[in-house]
């Protein structure tokens, strides 16, 4: 501040040591104590230096004020250093030269104490990783403008966002720093990570064999559910062989061995390694069968199940076996032929036999096994006798009608007097009218022409995968079915591969 003008820098100068020496003098001392504070403000006469005061006069500095209360003078220099009471807002002695001119004018500066920047804690402790505390600044100047800058020393440890809030991430201690940018003032927070680490980890299977392009999921498990950090690393020795996610799914890459590592993450140090061995295999993944379903209506038919197409396409082997979910319904060989026995619905199973344990199935309906005549051990044939044999009815299908019930099937069979098989059946009936089938007797598939069920009539072959009758013209057949069974009128159709016209 600024208390008068200096006018004479020379007149300054002798009259301020002069009331300088009188009042070293006067107190009997050379130098004089300050009596209650140690801060000593500089008072001397300058005239490059701003501002001025009266000594034994107060100095006033902003809201601040202070009496001077004792001084040194040297001589040589005509210096004195004025020794005062602190003041809340001072932090320094500043000297003040004697301006030139009046000798009750001096100039003073006075700094204040830098700002400061507090924290609501000076430290915290984690003893969970899902908890978070928020730190609170509060700066010295209340109306000043605060702008907060918040670091860590390691995020590792601890993280902390753009308005405090403190995060642990694993155990440790780190500090917490915020900063006020605008005056560089800055407050520290020792934070404190102390949780249960992880005490143990199950893994199962504790090894695993596989093929190529297969995958497998290995199970993890924490021994201890305490822990505090659950969070699990994965990682192969040898991801040429085999790779694996961060949920334990391996994927097998190339044949050979690597080992599958499952470490916490918390820094206990706790790992399990499971052996993984990749055979030189490409195994099934997928199947898929001729036949979406088999519909069967009564005995005598088959159907051949077959595996149309299976993914990946280079996979090491095709081959599966076959089986019946219900063989008192339907049965099935090894090369996929299926045979009804009873009415009812089953499935029939292809397993891969790479070990893949990849399946197709078909379910496969039967009906219409109603009015079947077994024929019993050592059956002589009976013609009843009401039947003619030797006369022709007349239509394919009155005539066929005239064997059901009495008429065994033998296999191979061809007459109509002692028993047919299913395709002698047909031929010999067809002879009957004159049409000779019995060059394609195991073909009839080329018989005629191919006509729609909408189309077909009385008297057409229905041709199956193994199997033939004919038409009844109403939605049913009569055949000579199976062993065992007598020629039989069935009331359905079925699953049937063509229908054949041959008469016209």
């Amino acid at each position: 501040m600024l208390l008068g003008e200096n006018k004479n820098r020379k007149t300054a100068r002798s009259s301020f040591a002069g009331k300088a020496a009188d009042k070293i003098k006067s107190a009997n001392k050379k130098r004089a104590a300050l009596g209650v504070a140690a801060i000593a403000v500089a008072a001397a006469a300058a005239v490059s230096i701003g501002a001025s005061a009266s000594l034994g006069q107060s100095v006033s500095g902003s809201a601040d004020i202070l009496q001077l209360s004792g001084f040194e003078y040297d001589k040589d220099d005509y210096k004195a250093s004025s020794l005062m009471a602190e003041n809340d807002n001072l932090v320094r002695t500043k000297v003040i030269t004697a301006k030139s001119g009046n000798p009750d004018e001096q100039s003073t500066e006075v700094a204040e104490k830098p700002p400061v920047v507090s924290l609501n804690e000076k430290s915290i402790t984690f003893k969970k990783l899902k908890e978070s505390f928020v730190l609170v600044p509060s700066f010295s100047k209340e109306d000043a403008e605060t702008k907060y800058k918040w670091t860590s020393a390691d995020d590792k440890i601890a993280k902390v966002d753009k308005n405090g809030k403190v995060t642990p991430v694993k155990n440790g201690t780190v500090k917490i720093t915020c900063t006020e940018e605008n005056s560089g003032a800055k407050a520290e927070c020792t934070v404190t990570v102390k949780t249960v680490l992880v005490k143990g980890i199950r893994l199962n299977p504790s090894s695993v064999t596989m093929n190529l392009k297969e995958s497998k999921t290995i199970k993890s498990k924490i021994t201890n559910d305490d822990a505090a950090n659950k969070t699990l690393k994965w990682s192969s020795s040898d991801e040429k062989v085999v790779k694996v996610n961060n949920k334990g799914k391996i994927t097998s890459v190339a044949a050979g061995t690597a080992n599958v590592t499952c470490a916490a993450t918390d820094g206990s140090g706790v790992k399990r390694t499971v052996k993984v061995t990749v055979n030189n295999v490409v195994a099934l993944k997928e199947l898929q069968l001729n036949y979406i379903d088999i519909q069967f209506c009564g005995l005598g038919c088959v159907e051949q199940l077959s595996v149309m197409s299976y993914l990946p396409e280079e996979a090491t082997d095709t081959s599966v076996t076959w089986a019946s979910t219900n063989e008192n319904v339907a049965v099935v060989d090894q090369n996929g032929n299926v045979y009804p026995v009873d009415n009812g619905v089953c499935d029939i199973v292809a397993t891969a036999n790479d070990g893949s344990k990849v399946k197709a199935s078909c379910p496969v309906t039967v009906s219409g096994v109603v009015n079947y005549v077994p024929v019993e051990p050592n059956y002589n044939v009976v013609i009843p006798q009401n039947i003619n044999i030797n006369e022709t009815a007349n239509s394919i299908v009155e005539e066929a009608d005239k064997y059901v019930g009495w008429l065994p099937y033998v296999w191979g069979g061809t007459d109509l007097t002692s028993g047919v098989d299913c395709s002698g059946f047909v031929c010999a009936i067809y002879e009957k009218f004159g049409i000779n089938l019995w060059g394609i007797r195991t073909d009839l598939i080329y018989a005629g022409r191919e006509v729609s069920l909408e189309e077909a009539r009385a008297g057409d072959i229905i041709v199956y995968h193994g199997h033939v009758a004919i038409y009844d013209g109403n939605g049913g057949k009569i055949h000579a079915p199976t062993e065992g069974y007598m020629v039989t009128h069935d009331y359905g159709i079925g699953n049937y591969r063509s229908i054949r016209r041959v008469i016209e």
